[in-house]
């Protein structure tokens, strides 16, 4: 029931976002709400009546996101009380800081405890990562005209908006799909395995079309850290077969988004006689005024502005298109600090557990560690916001699937020891 409950929590969210359904029951209470508050819910209260161990190995990451939610309401409350900010939305505010950020760490842990076992967990995983294949099928299909759906719509340049309505955000989504489908297929046989494999080159091909240089740059350097960190559980071979299929697949891609959209994509990279900030889309302009902005209080660098300042003081010239820059001015080195370690925490904790897991999750393991550093890069250079839940639900399943084998494994060590 649980399972079930997961997996339709993130249906429900996607048929939402994707076709603007607007299942709003209250300001900030939506049917997507209610189904997470009642999933955390049960997971209190199972926690206080029953004898159930919690994963001790991830309270460093659960106490840094509490951090960092505690900090955010608290300069929320301190520019509330003080009325500092001129145009500034308190129940507005206050909304975001919900959906912006306590809502994406409820979602972290009704996947990591809502599932009973390792095994619950990888399919409870299969099934979210089915749906954002179907998903792109639609989008697919639609797109690109197959069968006018009405679904999805191009932007003005013909750029793919995607189920996300917007081209950035769903670049985002793709780069943690793509090498998280292309490690369930690597653990896949027979016919799943064909579907994975479809999956994963019909996502490529349509991160392609998102004409996303932000999330073409995220998915390469993401992919290079993580080869360069699972270095000593990857053959050789599967690196050089790899990257003959990724070649093959990414050639294909640009031949489709040259078939498809060739005006836009040779734009976007047309850099003869641009100066830097229009080579960056206008990026450098923006972030110049909100460091600008920063240095006329100092102090701010280190305490920030207070949450959700920036659209209030700044916010008239856009988004700032640099989630790290938004944190470090609305919540200053603390704020920024924690949620950098939390990043930095999932990270080392993933790569570290390769050597404690079974052979067969290993590339799992990997492609999701891929596709988590890969959305990291690319946010240098984009803020989103929707995405956060899909990757931070994807993010608590297969944590979970990690602690859960490793511990297993532990104990087998354990008990073979013993038996010696």
């Amino acid at each position: 029931m649980r399972q079930f409950m997961l997996v339709s929590l993130f249906g429900i969210l996607l048929a939402d976002v994707m076709l603007g359904l607007g299942l709003s029951l209250a300001p900030g209470l939506s049917l997507k709400n209610a189904m997470l508050y009642l999933l955390f819910t049960a997971l209190i209260l199972e926690f206080i009546l029953t004898d159930r161990d919690p994963l001790s190995e991830t309270w460093p990451l659960h106490m840094a996101w509490a951090l960092l939610i505690f900090y955010a309401s608290f300069t929320w409350l301190t520019i509330v009380l003080l009325g500092l900010h001129r145009g500034y939305s308190t129940v507005q505010s206050f909304i975001s800081l919900k959906s912006q950020l306590a809502d994406i760490f409820l979602f972290l842990l009704v996947y990591l405890y809502g599932p009973k076992d390792s095994l619950k967990s990888i399919n409870v995983l299969q099934w979210l990562v089915a749906l954002l294949v179907l998903v792109n099928l639609i989008t697919f299909v639609d797109f690109l005209n197959i069968v006018d759906l009405g679904v999805i719509n191009e932007r003005s340049d013909g750029r793919l908006t995607g189920p996300v309505r917007e081209v950035n955000q769903y670049g985002a989504v793709l780069i943690v799909l793509i090498p998280l489908t292309v490690g369930l297929m690597l653990g896949s046989t027979g016919a799943l395995k064909l579907v994975y494999a479809v999956g994963a080159a019909m996502a490529v091909v349509l991160l392609g079309l998102t004409v996303s240089r932000g999330s073409y740059v995220g998915l390469a350097v993401g992919a290079t850290i993580a080869l360069y960190f699972a270095r000593h559980h990857v053959r050789k071979r599967a690196i050089v077969r790899g990257s003959i299929v990724a070649a093959v697949v990414v050639a294909v891609a640009a031949l489709s988004v040259a078939i498809v959209n060739p005006e836009g994509f040779l734009d976007k990279f047309n850099v003869a006689g641009l100066d830097m900030n229009n080579i960056s889309s206008g990026r450098l302009d923006v972030w110049r005024r909100l460091l600008t902005k920063m240095s006329y209080w100092p102090v701010s660098f280190l305490t920030g502005y207070g949450f959700n300042a920036y659209r209030a003081l700044i916010g008239i010239y856009g988004d700032p298109h640099n989630t790290y820059l938004l944190y470090w001015f609305n919540l200053g080195l603390i704020g920024l600090g924690l949620y950098l370690f939390i990043t930095v925490w999932i990270i080392r904790y993933v790569f570290k557990s390769l050597n404690y897991i079974s052979e067969e999750l290993k590339p799992l393991v990997i492609g999701f560690a891929t596709g988590f550093i890969s959305v990291h890069i690319a946010v240098f250079f984009v803020t989103i916001y929707t995405p956060w839940l899909f990757i931070w639900a994807l993010a608590g399943t297969t944590l979970r699937i990690i602690v859960d084998d490793r511990r297993k494994n532990a104990l087998e060590s354990t008990e073979e020891e013993e038996q010696l």
